[in-house]
């Protein structure tokens, strides 16, 4: 799998959750505070990578299967 560079799509995200849609150029599409939260927020969408926001992602590796 390729590796994808997610910097400018996370830029402004440092707390909370994120959930970027796999299918549509890595896009994100919501944001929450909490699991909870961003869990209702995608309820039925598919392809979607849910990851914690940061400051820093050095080190954060993931990978989605399609």
């Amino acid at each position: 799998m390729k590796a994808i560079d997610l910097k400018k799509n996370l830029k402004g995200y440092k707390k909370g959750w994120v959930a970027i849609d796999t299918r549509k150029k890595n896009k994100v599409v919501a944001h929450s505070d909490s699991l909870e939260e961003i869990s209702k927020k995608i309820d039925g969408m598919k392809n979607i990578l849910l990851i914690p926001a940061s400051d820093n992602y050095f080190g954060f590796i993931t990978s989605v299967n399609e």
